[in-house]
């Protein structure tokens, strides 16, 4: 397994540093070039963070769904400054929780929270297949979200016939990472980048220049970070053709794998097992089988065999 001599862009922040080592372990060389971060307001939130926390103790939901370890930690944070925090967590201990992976399942379980259901596939589709089984027919459902909305699972879940959802996000995902984001990220573990604006312009002038061979996404919002900058500088349709014809393109699981189709990129490498250790592999592996194709379509180039018209 081995990633000599190619270029690896990593536009992820919060375990950029982890990624670049994985690649560099490989031979790779790491480009890391951040495309998000978050922005949280911890001390002053918005009134309807607040609202959300309130309906929570007074235990008006049935289940409760948690995006993120990050929001889990975000919300205890704000629950703990309004002098609601054990009472959150009292209330939490009652009712369905859910979390959408094992990251949300460790932190609530550092409050003494246990988790009910995990999906079996860590994206909101995933959580609204496991819901419906279940039976939402008359129940109120929380939701705190990642630092964007999927409206989606909301308007599907009140088709299955839940009387209520009630939704709050305690961060935002942007091209900043404030003080109390940079907090968040730390508290979590997270080794992070920092995003830079200028640090993506350049990313995309050398994917443009064909001077990255790989690049990968580890979230839907760096997928997102990354075309928006495009777009604001008119350099969105060249990146997507050079995205589809010289690069390889790297998902870490099926939210992000969409995110990239939804902007008209062709997705090649997504591995079986949705982290970031298991993407790298799988991004090996493409780059073997496909470095045995061309030898193989060499060594037939003076042969006159009907298998040459399989080669690329």
């Amino acid at each position: 397994m081995s990633l000599t001599g190619l270029t690896i862009a990593i536009t992820g922040s919060r375990r950029g540093y982890e990624l670049s080592r994985i690649v560099k372990n490989l031979g790779g060389r790491p480009y890391v070039a951040p495309t998000v971060g978050i922005e949280a307001d911890l001390k002053t939130p918005d009134n309807a963070i607040v609202e959300f926390v309130k309906r929570i103790t007074k235990q008006d939901v049935d289940y409760m769904i948690f995006m993120t370890g990050p929001g889990v930690l975000s919300l205890m944070s704000i629950a703990k400054s309004y002098g609601m925090e054990e009472d959150l967590i009292a209330a939490l201990q009652k009712v369905n929780v859910v979390a959408r992976s094992t990251k949300p399942q460790m932190v609530l379980k550092k409050y003494g929270i246990g988790t009910h259901l995990i999906p079996h596939e860590s994206t909101a589709k995933g959580i609204l297949k496991l819901l419906k089984n279940i039976g939402m027919q008359g129940r109120t459902i929380g939701i705190l979200w990642h630092g964007g909305y999927q409206m989606q699972l909301r308007e599907e879940l009140y088709r299955s016939g839940a009387a209520n959802v009630i939704e709050a996000s305690t961060y935002q995902y942007s091209f900043e990472l404030n003080n109390d984001g940079a907090s968040i990220l730390t508290s979590m573990g997270f080794n992070y980048v920092v995003p830079k604006l200028g640090t993506v312009i350049q990313l995309i002038g050398d994917i443009i220049a064909g001077r990255i061979d790989v690049i990968t996404f580890t979230s839907p919002p760096s997928v997102h970070g990354l075309f928006k900058i495009a777009n604001i500088n008119h350099t969105i349709g060249s990146l997507r053709d050079s995205l589809n014809t010289n690069v390889i393109v790297a998902a870490v699981g099926p939210s992000t794998e969409e995110a990239i189709k939804e902007n008209k990129v062709v997705v090649d490498v997504i591995p079986q097992i949705y982290k970031m250790g298991a993407m790298v592999k799988s991004i090996s592996d493409y780059v073997s089988l496909n470095n045995l194709k061309k030898k193989q379509c060499q060594e037939l180039e003076s042969i006159d065999m009907e298998e040459k018209n399989l080669c690329p």
